[in-house]
């Protein structure tokens, strides 16, 4: 075999196995949306159950069925994950932003918080109701 025969070969070996590897190495584009959209609502999960948690420890204080000392570790505990939280949404967002346009207005971006809070109230009023 030729040394031309020789290098051909080894590129086409080369080239073969970039296009079956590639596909498992990097992620398909929505699946990592799908993920990150999943780890957001799980975070937002874990959120809300902190504030039902602080809301039930303030409610179970009020009424007295835990003591002052109780109270203040266990909502102290439960505002610490609940702003951890915080803190990895908005690492996340910072990461994979939510509006893709990256000139989005501010105003624009209000309008889906303001949306996303609107249908939060709606659900808990129905829920409630």
């Amino acid at each position: 075999m030729s040394v031309e025969g020789l290098i051909f070969f080894a590129l086409m070996v080369i080239v073969s196995l970039i296009a079956v590897v590639w596909p498992f190495v990097r992620p398909l584009p929505e699946t990592q949306r799908r993920m990150l959209d999943r780890q957001r609502e799980r975070a937002l999960a874990y959120y809300e159950r902190a504030l039902m948690n602080v809301r039930d420890l303030d409610e179970d204080f009020a009424t007295g069925k835990i003591s002052a000392e109780e109270y203040h570790d266990e909502r102290e505990l439960w505002a610490s994950r609940g702003a951890r939280v915080l803190q990895f949404l908005d690492e996340l967002d910072q990461q994979h932003p939510i509006i893709d346009d990256v000139n989005a207005e501010d105003a624009q971006i209000d309008a889906v918080i303001e949306e996303a809070i609107r249908a939060v109230r709606l659900a808990h009023q129905g829920g409630s109701a």
